[in-house]
């Protein structure tokens, strides 16, 4: 869906949030952020939760 509105919009630059879980936490929770820069196709910024 991220992807799509990307494509369709014409967006250069995404830039997300991220929590910075690892290893197990991550792995049952999953990455919202993981996802998308795996899918996408311009840069993505990811920014610590703590700093905004």
């Amino acid at each position: 869906m991220i992807g799509s509105y990307i494509d369709d919009h014409g967006i250069g630059l995404v830039v997300m949030g991220t929590h910075g879980r690892t290893g197990t936490e991550r792995y049952l929770l999953g990455s919202v952020t993981e996802a998308v820069l795996r899918k996408v196709t311009v840069p993505v910024c990811c920014v610590p939760m703590s700093e905004l």
